[in-house]
């Protein structure tokens, strides 16, 4: 195995904590980020923070991991030490466990409508219940700004609402990738069929996040074994300057924190061989999977994925340090991204309407592209995969209205009905990218075959 750098680990109260080293990328990566200043952003603020509520991960060194019950009861201690944090119940999994928004603000939490007055950041924490390490990594950053009394954290949380969500206790209870549907819940946000993807879709309709990171971990095997992997949207129908700052925060913000902190980072799906990518195994355009979603509904999405087995000869002598690692990088990589938001507000917000309002435009002038496949750097080469002369909208009949309407309102789509009484997708709306995917038949994962309209 290649030799990795030196990242030294301190068990404080019982609690993990960093140090902070610079070490860099090493050989076999394929990040090209510049690393973050480890001096400078949210991290130093945050680190103190680790000794007053460790979690139960961390009071175990690592040996063990959270149980479900164990974190219910960890948030609800957390709201009671910090006015800041508030815990809901947003909706129940198949077996009827809780689906909590954990969502964190100064003051106090902010509601919907206060928190679109600024910035607010989402992260889905292990979609995968076979994938521990996002969980854990939410509970320590959810923990961590609300305890920091630091005042640039305190400065932070008055204009970002900071939104953490477990998406799959039932697969985590059972130690299952699936849901007890034995769905994949990241191959389910087009359809909604589980209670967790609507949860999940709900929050972003609701508060409308400018960020949002997907937290998982990943089989690591040859040419591909870095501590991070991350991958911005991919699909071809999400608004173009959005994609690229989705690209930036994944590539500079989130893996430049890591690689700052002495790990290693690489794009998810790209085997690498002598610094140089080589093949493509992984990384694909489906809008069904939560950072292509994001981004048709123009949300700054990313996918950040750690190695979830041995590294070095040292995790392979010691499980608890892998486990560590596992955890610590996935934290790194949301602080990553929270980094961003702080970076430039203004920005974002800026970036997420304006994206918005360029799909309204593209689909009331039926101007550009549709796209049914390839992804940011693969243009198809199968003529039934884009449409060079798109639709204005969709007529749907009654049954498809009846049986798919609920959807396409959690979706945010409108439905509309003309003089005719015909019911109407235009395509005009900030959805013009998702739309398509979700009606046409050219779709791989439609929902329905609805009636393209030249006209509206």
């Amino acid at each position: 195995m290649p030799e990795r750098p030196s990242r030294a680990r301190l068990l404080v109260g019982g609690a993990v904590a960093l140090t902070l080293t610079c070490s860099g990328l090493v050989a076999g990566s394929s990040a090209s980020a510049e690393p973050v200043t480890p001096g400078g952003g949210l991290g130093p603020a945050l680190a103190p923070a680790a000794e007053e509520l460790p979690t139960p991960f961390e009071e175990a060194g690592g040996s063990e991991w959270t149980t479900f019950e164990e974190s219910v009861a960890f948030y609800r201690e957390l709201t009671t030490a910090s006015q800041r944090v508030s815990v809901r119940t947003i909706g129940r999994s198949v077996e009827r466990r809780p689906l909590q928004l954990v969502a964190v603000g100064e003051p106090g939490p902010k509601s919907q409508q206060e928190a679109a007055e600024g910035s607010v950041a989402f992260f889905v924490c292990s979609v995968h219940g076979d994938e521990p390490s996002g969980r854990e990594s939410c509970m320590a950053l959810a923990r961590d700004l609300a305890l920091s009394t630091d005042a640039a954290v305190a400065d932070f949380l008055e204009g970002t609402t900071v939104l953490f969500i477990n998406a799959n206790p039932d697969g985590w209870v059972a130690d299952t990738r699936q849901n007890a549907q034995d769905v994949d819940v990241n191959r389910d946000y087009l359809a909604l069929e589980t209670p967790e993807a609507r949860a999940v879709v709900d929050v972003i309709r609701e508060w409308k996040p400018d960020i949002l990171n997907d937290l998982h971990e990943y089989g690591p095997r040859e040419y591909y074994e870095t501590d991070l992997l991350h991958l911005w949207p991919r699909n071809r129908n999400v608004d173009d300057e959005l994609r690229d700052l989705a690209q930036e925060m994944s590539a500079e913000h989130a893996a430049g924190r890591v690689t700052a902190e002495g790990y290693t980072a690489g794009v998810y799906g790209q085997l690498v061989k002598d610094g140089e990518p080589f093949l493509q195994v992984a990384g694909d355009d489906q809008g069904r999977i939560l950072r292509n979603y994001a981004g048709l509904v123009n949300v700054v999405g990313m996918l950040s994925e750690t190695a979830n087995d041995p590294l070095d000869e040292a995790e392979e002598a010691d499980e608890s340090l892998m486990n560590r690692r596992r955890v610590e990088v996935n934290y790194l990589s949301a602080l990553g991204s929270l980094e961003l938001v702080q970076e430039d507000p203004q920005r974002l917000a800026e970036a997420t309407a304006a994206a918005a309002e360029r799909q309204t435009t593209a689909g009331a002038e039926q101007s550009g592209v549709i796209y049914f496949g390839g992804q940011d750097d693969m243009i198809p080469t199968d003529p039934d995969l884009v449409e060079p002369e798109p639709m204005c909208g969709y007529q749907l009949d009654d049954d498809q209205v009846r049986s798919l309407g609920r959807t396409l309102a959690r979706h945010g789509i409108e439905v509309t009905r003309t003089e005719d009484g015909d019911r109407v997708v235009e395509l005009a709306q900030p959805t013009r990218g998702l739309i398509p995917l979700l009606l046409d038949e050219r779709s791989q994962y439609r929902l329905t075959e609805a009636t393209p309209l030249a006209t509206c």
